[in-house]
């Protein structure tokens, strides 16, 4: 089978799974999530890898080793014709750095520390911590690189309800539980990479909504939905009223509208949906694992294979676990 083949025949794996998982299907948050992230990392790596595989094979019969069509090893001991070849995956490659180191930077100046963090309250959450910051301008969101952390401030808190401020304060702590922050740092930078590309703008919408609606599905359980939903109206007022709310970003009216609609008509995951897109997913990774393998010219070993699983399921599975115990 071509390169070409392989390539084209994996980006279509990655369009069906982008398109598959979506919040509506009564799909778990997590998993759609989970599948969404898959998607995004296909689309990070595979195109870069496929580009140099492609610019190699093309160097390598312009270079009259009439090697076109034929594997790709990405070493460094072949023809001048064939290293031209990595160009286009190594500029593909530089783009994603850039906006990942970018993102991260940005990620790392949000974290509190010093004098921010000093004049800060600790305010327990059912799992985890949230930081409760001295200003009159109502905020609320999950932000960092090395050290997330939830935090609130106190002026968005007074204009709350008790039930209200538990509802918002598990909120952000979920976020932080559920690894969040990080994931949103690396699927930005995806997103900014690949601009305006339909599938990636699509699975990169999809995912902030699901990460959204399962740390309100943590914060329900916890606060109860009644109290989510009241603070969430009192939060769309906010920002109708323009006064600028929440997290940056992704907290227009609009998806605020969209948060308390869904939690109006909120029902317990379908197990069947789920459980499809769960092991379309899965499988995704599997494959994305083989494509990667060979594609780089790793020896396709269980223990290749495994290694190259390990590394996408690391990432692509996080959202379905969280990380902690809920306090008694």
């Amino acid at each position: 089978m071509s390169i070409a083949a392989v390539g084209l025949g994996f980006f279509a794996v990655l369009v069906g799974l982008g398109l598959l998982a979506d919040c509506r299907t009564g799909v778990s948050p997590r998993v759609v999530a989970s599948a969404q992230l898959v998607s995004l990392l296909g689309w990070a790596l595979v195109p870069a890898v496929w580009l140099a595989c492609l610019g190699s094979a093309l160097g390598s019969w312009l270079g009259g080793l009439r090697a076109a069509g034929g594997n790709c090893l990405l070493g460094l001991d072949h023809a001048q014709w064939q290293l031209l070849g990595y160009a286009p995956g190594a500029l593909v490659v530089g783009l994603l750095v850039f906006h990942g180191v970018r993102h991260a930077a940005v990620a790392r100046r949000s974290e509190m520390r010093g004098v921010a963090l000093s004049r800060s309250v600790r305010r327990p959450a059912s799992v985890g911590d949230v930081w409760v910051v001295p200003s009159a301008h109502p905020a609320a969101f999950a932000s960092g690189l090395w050290r997330c952390r939830a935090v609130v401030t106190s002026g968005l808190l007074a204009s709350l309800e008790p039930g209200e401020r538990q509802a918002v304060c598990e909120h952000e702590a979920a976020h932080v539980r559920l690894g969040h922050p990080r994931l949103l740092v690396l699927c930005g930078a995806i997103a900014a990479a690949y601009g305006s590309f339909p599938p990636v703008c699509r699975a990169w919408d999809v995912l902030r909504r699901a990460l959204e609606a399962a740390a309100d599905d943590e914060a329900a359980r916890v606060a109860g939905t009644e109290s989510l939903m009241s603070a969430l109206v009192h939060v769309a007022a906010l920002v109708e009223n323009k006064v600028h709310a929440v997290a940056p970003a992704f907290s227009g009216a609009e998806h605020l509208r969209w948060r308390i609609a869904r939690l109006e008509n909120s029902r317990e995951p379908t197990p069947w949906p789920t459980a499809l897109v769960g092991i379309a997913t899965i499988a995704t990774g599997v494959a994305m694992a083989l494509v990667g393998c060979t594609l780089v010219g790793a020896p396709v070993s269980i223990v290749g294979v495994i290694a190259c699983l390990g590394a996408v399921a690391s990432i692509g599975l996080r959202p379905t676990w969280a990380w902690g115990r809920h306090r008694t």
